[in-house]
């Protein structure tokens, strides 16, 4: 069976999503903390096995992987001091469980000199523990995703301003949706080689035109305006309600957009599905044509 973590989660849905378009449902293992969702539910009216998996649970993970041949371990969107921990019992699980190929979602430009946090004290020692777990796996390094420049767009488009950190460093973007095709269509293989995957546009932008191209897109003009990293936190806080200790948790990564870190272009996304991402102007018209 083919696993996939976090089944209520954005990502874990468009990979579910596109994975009961490559499988049959009976073929396919989702496990959440919460199997009682109307997601959940719908799922398995659908045929989809559906358990009870907590990452911070760890006792659950062992009877909820339990069957899976291959799985996709989504990390969480816990505190970072928390993150790690919750991907090694998961690994461990998997492992126990007689898992034989893990797929995990880590970042650009994850190692132990990234400056996103994230990177440094989560992703990249996962990876390192995969890598040394004696199971074949896939690495799937996630660019940021585009939906991040749209997520305050009735302010940016009534202002005329967005604003973002970045200064004048480019940076690569991809859509959460093209993430869903590719783990699916990796999940759904049969691959075994180990190897580390780049997950991008295939071209990087800077502030200037990504506020080009939403002038374009919604016929509004827009300038750039770049937010300094150290002031992120607070924008982020108010325009997007989030909790203050994860803002905060985003400095590092905003830095790391400063020092062109994530000015990074793969052609592994085409060679994964066999055509190309989105680039930054489709997803922006997807993203009008659901506005209405």
């Amino acid at each position: 069976m083919l696993l996939i973590s976090g089944a209520n989660g954005n990502l874990a849905r468009s990979v579910i999503a596109n994975l009961l378009r490559l499988t049959d449902p009976d073929n396919i293992l989702v496990t959440t903390r919460d199997p009682s969702s109307a997601h959940a539910q719908e799922l398995a009216a659908r045929g989809v096995t559906v358990c009870h998996g907590d990452f911070d649970a760890p006792e659950t993970l062992g009877p909820a992987f339990a069957g899976a041949t291959r799985a996709l371990l989504i990390s969480t969107y816990a505190d970072n001091s928390e993150r790690l921990r919750q991907n090694l019992a998961a690994l461990e699980a998997a492992k126990a469980a007689g898992v034989r190929h893990i797929l995990y979602t880590s970042f650009l430009a994850a190692g132990p000199d990234a400056l996103a946090e994230h990177s440094q004290l989560v992703h990249w020692p996962t990876e390192l523990a995969i890598a040394s777990s004696g199971l074949s796996y896939t690495i799937l390094r996630h660019a940021l995703y585009a939906e991040i420049l749209v997520a305050d767009l009735d302010d940016t488009l009534a202002s005329g301003v967005l604003r973002r950190c970045g200064g004048g460093a480019a940076c690569t973007y991809t859509a959460r949706d093209d993430l869903g095709l590719s783990a699916a269509t990796l999940l759904a293989g049969a691959g075994t080689e180990s190897g580390v995957i780049n997950e991008t546009m295939e071209r990087s932008y800077t502030g200037d035109e990504v506020a080009e191209a939403i002038s374009r897109c919604f016929g509004t003009p827009v300038r750039y305006e770049p937010v300094p990293a150290e002031d992120w936190p607070a924008y982020m806080i108010e325009k997007w309600g989030m909790p203050s200790s994860l803002a905060a948790s985003t400095v590092g990564t905003m830095r790391a957009i400063e020092a062109g870190q994530f000015d990074l272009v793969s052609g592994d996304y085409r060679a994964i599905t066999g055509r190309g991402p989105q680039t930054l102007d489709q997803f922006l018209a997807a993203v009008r044509a659901a506005r209405g």
